[in-house]
């Protein structure tokens, strides 16, 4: 989605009479041309959706076809008013108990050859097996952080939907309250063991998204990242240079940084901390390394999120360090063709690596061998503040 929305934002609202923003929200305005497939209660006198749920998008139908049909929308609220419980969305609703089981792990997976990725073909199966024995390696980053996933129950063919709130479908999650910007509580997740990991992927979960902070000490991130998104079409020989800046940039402040691919366009540099900064001045941070980038090499690189300031350069990614923003774990599937895996390397491979070279195979081939990362949680660093 945020690829998708990159693309098309606009200076302006579309709308004759534009929401107002709360207190310290900012909207980036889109042009609306996505539909997007959305199970809802009722809408409110407002002319807003209740107890919206995100489905997917849908790219069969025509934005200028899309009108309110009025008795539908009474039909589902009445219906809906009548159930003690919302059910669950069609496709996260369990399968019924058949031959066509398999256990992994202790959890009962099924629909094991269901067909996730069709360039390779990988199965269902292969998908859980696959989060099955990276587990020992993966937990450390993903283990006990909140989560955002990316669900993909028929394959990445059909709609997959991002989902950060618990459902009723998953008893391995462990849930937590935690306070908004808004000032209320809603409810996250996050897992704790293999376990955890593997029913995730029983239900169709292929990516991963963590907080930057453990739950345990929820308001201290510990795990600051850069994600260098380079512009369309540029050669990977400048993506690679731009990683080498920011490491250059890093080892000036003596913070010793670690490097990952992203399963996608660019690299991960991420920077292990001690919990001791709290939200606002680590997001502040890692936006003046973004920003010192850009002005040290402004030919390179922007600090700016929106597509039009980046024309043949690499934006450093920093949003994804503030509080409630999420990256893609180390070890997990990226929901693309190829099966592409957000795998951890040694800073000797990036002339050799692409970002997005490692595929579930060859992951699982690195699995068991040197670990890149073996010192990851052994560092003590700080923000100097």
């Amino acid at each position: 989605l945020r690829e998708k929305f990159d693309s098309i934002i606009r200076d302006q609202s579309p709308f004759r009479q534009p929401p107002k923003p709360k207190t310290g929200e900012t909207f980036t305005w889109l042009q609306p041309v996505l539909v997007a497939e959305i199970k809802f209660a009722e809408w409110t006198g407002e002319n807003l959706l209740r107890q919206a749920s995100f489905k997917g998008l849908r790219a069969d139908k025509d934005p200028r076809d899309i009108k309110i049909e009025e008795a539908e929308v009474e039909t589902m609220a009445e219906e809906t008013l009548k159930e003690e419980q919302p059910p669950a969305l069609d496709f996260e609703r369990p399968a019924k108990a058949s031959r066509d089981t398999i256990n992994i792990g202790g959890i009962r997976i099924t629909s094991p050859d269901k067909v996730i990725f069709h360039d390779p073909q990988i199965k269902k199966a292969d998908v859980v097996r696959y989060y099955a024995k990276v587990a020992d390696c993966m937990l450390p980053f993903a283990g006990n952080r909140i989560l955002s996933i990316v669900r993909c129950p028929k394959g990445i063919s059909e709609a997959c939907f991002f989902k950060k709130h618990p459902g009723p479908d998953n008893k391995a999650i462990v849930t937590i309250p935690v306070m908004t910007g808004s000032g209320k509580k809603e409810e996250y997740f996050y897992i704790r063991d293999a376990a955890g990991l593997i029913s995730e992927a029983q239900m169709g979960t292929l990516e991963f998204h963590v907080w930057g902070s453990r739950v345990e000490n929820l308001e201290k991130p510990d795990m600051m990242v850069f994600d260098l998104d380079p512009d369309e079409g540029m050669d990977l020989q400048q993506v690679r240079q731009g990683v080498r800046d920011v490491k250059s940039l890093l080892d000036q402040l003596s913070l010793i940084s670690f490097l990952k691919t992203s399963g996608g366009k660019g690299y991960h540099v991420v920077v292990p901390f001690e919990p001791s900064a709290e939200w606002q001045p680590f997001y502040d941070f890692a936006r003046r390394i973004a920003q010192v980038m850009e002005k040290q090499w402004p030919d390179r690189y922007t600090s700016n999120v929106r597509k039009d300031s980046r024309k043949n350069k690499i934006f450093i990614d920093w949003i994804r360090n503030g509080r409630g923003a999420t990256s893609i774990a180390p070890y997990s599937i990226r929901a693309r063709n190829g099966a592409g895996v957000s795998m951890p390397i040694a800073w000797e491979e990036l002339d050799t690596v692409a970002p997005d070279g490692i595929n579930m195979e060859e992951a699982l081939k690195r699995v068991g061998g040197i670990d890149p990362w073996s010192d990851f949680y052994q560092l003590d660093q700080r923000l100097n503040l």
